[in-house]
């Protein structure tokens, strides 16, 4: 029996993660598709609007300490939810209790990027 809940419980936090995603808009963006939020880890040569904060809490069980990449999809949705076309990684920190947080820009590519 002990054996079953310790595998349940190994289970449940092999995904844990949680993320938060901020517009500084009045009225946010249509939520976009995750698949094509990019991730960029520095400014576009682009013209773009940032339109929020987000930032995403991951924990990894196991003998590796978790990175960057591990969270990576966490931005991502939390930047799909408010409208985001990219999510710019602008700090990232890994904690000593398995957890990496990962906080970033969410922009919208164009000049004068209009609300819909």
């Amino acid at each position: 029996m002990k054996i079953l809940m310790s595998i349940a419980l190994v289970c449940a936090l092999a995904g844990c993660s949680t993320y938060q995603a901020h517009s500084n808009l009045p009225t946010p963006y249509a939520p976009t598709n995750a698949s094509q939020v990019q991730i960029l880890y520095s400014p576009p040569q682009r013209a773009y609007t940032s339109i929020g904060i987000v930032s995403a809490k991951r924990y990894k069980p196991g003998w590796t300490d978790p990175t960057v990449s591990d969270a990576i999809p966490q931005p991502r949705a939390a930047g799909a939810e408010i409208g985001a076309d990219a999510v710019i990684v602008r700090a990232d920190r890994s904690n000593n209790d398995r957890h990496v947080v990962v906080e970033g820009e969410a922009i919208k590519f164009g000049n004068n990027v209009g609300r819909p």
